[in-house]
């Protein structure tokens, strides 16, 4: 389980314990409490299931760096939420361990060449 799924059941487990709580002092509000409850209990589930399955559908792509100046092979995790493609560096060539640096290829746009090449515009 990443991060991400642990700080959102953190923040899911903290709202439901307050709607429960609202649900008992105030009974005539049950059913819209309900509603929201089995939506933050959907929203939970697909973010948790979208969080396992992301390092699954990782990208492995190769291009120029122009940061570390050489030709890289760099394994890509895909993004949710951000206006980019992909979200974080998982591995790259340039190191010999986990990627140190501050990940600056995210926000270099791609252009597709044909359906086997593809290259990194600076």
């Amino acid at each position: 389980m990443g991060i991400f799924s642990k700080i959102i059941a953190i923040i899911g487990g903290i709202f439901l314990g307050i709607l429960l709580m609202l649900s008992f002092a105030i009974p005539f509000v049950a059913a819209p409490i309900l509603i929201a409850f089995a939506s933050l209990i959907g929203v939970c589930v697909y973010f948790i299931k979208e969080d396992s399955s992301l390092s699954h559908r990782a990208k492995t792509k190769s291009f120029y760096c122009p940061f570390r100046k050489m030709l890289v092979d760099a394994k890509f995790r895909p993004s949710i939420f951000s206006y980019r493609s992909y979200d974080d560096v998982l591995k790259c060539s340039a190191f010999e361990g986990g990627v140190r640096c501050k990940k600056k290829c995210l926000n270099i746009p791609e252009i597709k060449l044909d359906a086997g090449t593809s290259i990194v515009k600076v």
